[in-house]
């Protein structure tokens, strides 16, 4: 039976389908620009400046969804090594350590695109790019649009974990 595509549906993967959409038009943008360049000697001037653009879009908003659906890579060999108990508190400290890493990572991400559009003095001056003159920002705030997402996650899987927890406790309690 087919999918039948819903906002709901679309909203909850729109991370994913940002990231797909961006990275299609990269490969799509990259290889016209090759057939411009190498065969018809005339290449798309502004290629690169969009294409690095979009892939600032595919790399950040891609991390959120890698992480939503627990995708990075990790190196668990020592945590697998520990007792049960110890594995548990070792997990939660990391969740908290991820989390602390993860909201620092959204306040100077997000300080950076606050500083392509005003100086230092407050005053507005919104950086351009060098050829399509398109403000930066657009490229810049796909990073504290990525490193939110993640910490919107992050507190999701901590809250589910503590649940989950309690609901163990209260499970071993009653039997």
């Amino acid at each position: 039976m087919k999918n039948k595509i819903t906002l709901k549906g679309i909203l909850t993967n729109l991370d994913a389908i940002i990231t797909g959409v961006t990275l299609s038009i990269c490969v799509v943008l990259v290889n016209a620009n090759v057939i411009m360049r190498y065969f018809l000697n005339s290449p798309i001037h502004w290629a690169e400046e969009v294409v690095t653009s979009l892939f600032v879009w595919t790399v950040f908003i891609g991390s959120a969804y890698a992480y939503r659906k627990h995708s990075h890579l990790g190196v668990d060999i020592v945590i697998n090594m520990l007792p049960e108990k110890v594995k548990g508190i070792v997990k939660a400290i990391m969740s908290v350590v991820e989390l602390l890493v993860l909201i620092m990572l959204t306040v100077i991400s997000s300080q950076y695109v606050y500083h392509l559009i005003f100086s230092r003095s407050g005053k507005l001056k919104i950086a351009m790019t060098d050829l399509l003159r398109v403000p930066k920002w657009w490229t810049g705030i796909a990073v504290p649009i990525g490193f939110g997402l993640s910490v919107i996650y992050s507190v999701y899987f901590m809250v589910k974990n503590v649940r989950a927890y309690l609901d163990a406790k209260r499970g071993a309690v009653k039997e």
